[in-house]
């Protein structure tokens, strides 16, 4: 019994060595594996708060996704002044893609439409964009775009055209004083007729801030001049056709007092003129404003006087150079206006390109 019992007790005894000395072995070679396992994770934390650091700070990424996109929202793409504005803005922003400003830009047509236009933004916002460039159709109808840019935080640009809240919330303006414009046309035609005389207004799109500025500038001048009446005043909406109905309908109605007729732009004044000259009234002064390709031809042929040039790719090239500073955070003016140029035959050969 005695034996049997010591064998019992030297059974248990080696036992519980082997089994204590499981025990370390398991603990030994699990002990690695655990400070590998943090160590990793460790470095994965590391990682991933480097690259959200980095997505955070990244200079004008506002939505946060690693990417600088631009969204420009046109006014329209087929008249030919936005036509010049649109090609301008394409070459200059395919050369902040190239040098790494930006990743990406879209080009949304808004049709001369201010509800287009506002729609428009919301594709811009939902892809991403972290700047708008806006050319307005309207100043009142156009003017939500800047709102909803201040409610999600993305800079605005506005050119060539002015919202009705543009100077309070636009990031920049960059323009020509379209006042200027419609005071130059009626110092030419006042030049040209010291007289005086009888004359026709062509408007554009009523309600736009181009329409509602060069308006005022004509009769800034010609109201102030007793020996200037207006005849007519109608909108054209920036159309040819519409223009030169108009056009016809006065020379119908007041024949040879009608002595000029005013447009407040280059399509409508060429087709007018065009109009006139073939009616054999090539006394008559159209004017216009943009210094586009057709006016421009007539008055180098000497079948039209004049026009006043407004620089639509300076305008657009000036806005988009403010985008690498605005992305990085520096502060830029609010307003930058480019000169508008009176064209005649004496210097239409340094436009004529």
């Amino acid at each position: 019994m005695k034996k049997w019992m010591a064998f019992v007790l030297a059974t248990v005894m080696v036992l519980s060595l082997a089994a204590c000395g499981s025990k370390k072995v398991d603990e030994t070679t699990k002990a690695p594996e655990t400070k590998g396992t943090e160590k990793e994770e460790t470095k994965a934390a590391d990682t991933t708060a480097a690259k959200e650091e980095t997505k955070a700070g990244s200079a004008g990424d506002v939505n946060g996704d690693g990417k600088i996109i631009v969204g420009y929202i046109a006014k329209n793409t087929v008249d030919a002044f936005h036509a010049t504005l649109n090609k301008t803005a394409e070459s200059k922003l395919d050369a902040l893609v190239n040098e790494g400003t930006i990743d990406e830009w879209k080009m949304l047509d808004g049709q001369s439409d201010p509800i287009i236009q506002c729609n428009l933004l919301e594709d811009a916002l939902n892809m991403g964009a972290d700047l708008i460039i806006l050319l307005p159709a309207e100043a009142a109808g156009s003017a939500p775009i800047l709102e909803r840019c201040k409610e999600e935080g993305v800079p605005c640009l506005v050119v060539n055209s002015m919202t009705d809240n543009t100077e309070e919330l636009a990031t920049a303006f960059v323009g020509s004083d379209d006042v200027q414009a419609g005071e130059m046309m009626a110092e030419f035609v006042q030049s040209v007729y010291p007289e005086g005389g009888k004359y026709g207004h062509v408007q554009g799109v009523i309600g736009n801030s181009a329409q509602i500025q060069r308006s005022e500038g004509i009769h800034n001048i010609l109201d102030a001049d007793s020996k200037w009446e207006m005849l007519d005043e109608q909108s054209g909406e920036w159309q040819a056709e519409k223009a030169v109905k108009f056009a016809e309908d006065w020379l119908g109605r007041w024949g040879d007092d009608l002595t000029c007729i005013i447009c407040e732009d280059d399509g409508s004044s060429a087709a007018v003129q065009t109009s006139m000259n073939s009616k054999g009234r090539t006394d008559m002064v159209c004017i216009g404003v943009n210094g586009e390709a057709a006016a421009l031809d007539m008055i180098q042929k000497g079948e039209m006087q004049a026009t006043i040039y407004q620089d639509g790719a300076g305008q657009v090239g000036k806005a988009i150079e403010l985008i690498p500073d605005i992305l990085s955070g520096k502060s830029v003016e609010k307003s930058y206006m480019i000169d508008f140029v009176l064209i005649t035959k004496d210097n239409v050969e340094n436009y004529i390109q």
